[in-house]
């Protein structure tokens, strides 16, 4: 089975990812703001480690960008996880910056529950482990 991070502090939103990837049967823990994300990818690795992280980039507390950041410079154990970055700021210079820190994918909000589907499977058919 796959185990997702959802960092997202729209409680909304989370809810609705949250429903659909676990309808496809998938395993999703929600983090509410970046330090539950970070609190949630520091603890050891588990036998069933996460296959993906889907990353909020404006959250309370530590940003998407500030969490990504931990997780590929002082994360050795998932360092190499894949993230789907979610982002209502879709300027040039925003994508860059989350590709520049390692942001796998991303995906504009508003987004379509069937696109944000579409892509977690790719992502994980593509490297994510289960």
């Amino acid at each position: 089975m796959f185990r997702i991070l959802l960092a997202e502090d729209e409680e909304h939103i989370a809810k609705l990812i949250d429903y659909k990837l676990r309808k496809e049967g998938l395993e999703v823990r929600i983090a509410k703001n970046g330090q539950e994300a970070v609190s949630a990818l520091e603890e050891p690795v588990s036998e069933q480690p996460f296959s993906l992280l889907i990353l909020d980039v404006m959250m309370p507390i530590l940003d998407g960008w500030q969490v990504l950041k931990k997780l590929r410079t002082s994360m050795e154990e998932r360092k190499d996880l894949p993230v789907l970055m979610l982002t209502a700021k879709s300027s040039e210079m925003d994508l860059a910056k989350s590709a520049e820190l390692g942001a796998t994918r991303f995906l504009k909000k508003p987004f379509d529950p069937a696109a944000l589907h579409r892509v977690v499977v790719e992502m994980l058919e593509s490297g994510a482990k289960s």
